[in-house]
């Protein structure tokens, strides 16, 4: 049924649930699993025109090694990449990357936006559901 699975991950536990979930999906269906973060960088530019990240290259990298690793000690073939985009974009590099991977479904946490920012600018899942082309499964 799904034979490549893309996990996105911010470090939170609500994407600790979706790497678990797409760990034990994986596994009983044989999948791969391509992990992804997509590194923030703020969408306000500064004075020098340029946005500032929200986090470092080392740490990015740093939560994509540690989810393979986690992965592949289960016995997952798991690989990871880090994209980087501003916070609005996040959803579309999701997407963008399932698409390139030919990966055939979506594995992502509820993240627990506040109400106010929930309403203002949307969660990433409800916007992945709303445009992937491929299953998304948003794990609690």
């Amino acid at each position: 049924m799904f034979e490549k699975i893309v996990v996105a991950i911010d470090g939170s536990p609500f994407s600790d649930a979706a790497l678990a979930a797409a760990g034990g999906l994986a596994a009983k269906l044989g999948a791969d699993v391509e992990v992804l973060h997509v590194r923030e960088h703020d969408a306000i530019p500064s004075r020098a025109g340029a946005a500032p990240d929200l986090e470092t290259t080392d740490d990015a990298k740093g939560i994509v090694a540690a989810a393979v690793g986690q992965l592949k000690a289960s016995g997952v073939n798991a690989h990871g990449q880090v994209v980087q985009a501003s916070t609005r974009d996040v959803p579309r590099k999701i997407i963008e990357f399932t698409t390139e991977s030919g990966a055939d479904l979506i594995v992502v946490g509820r993240r627990g936006l506040s109400s106010l920012t929930g309403m203002l600018l949307g969660s990433v899942s409800n916007k992945l559901i709303h445009a992937a082309t491929v299953p998304v499964m948003v794990a609690h």
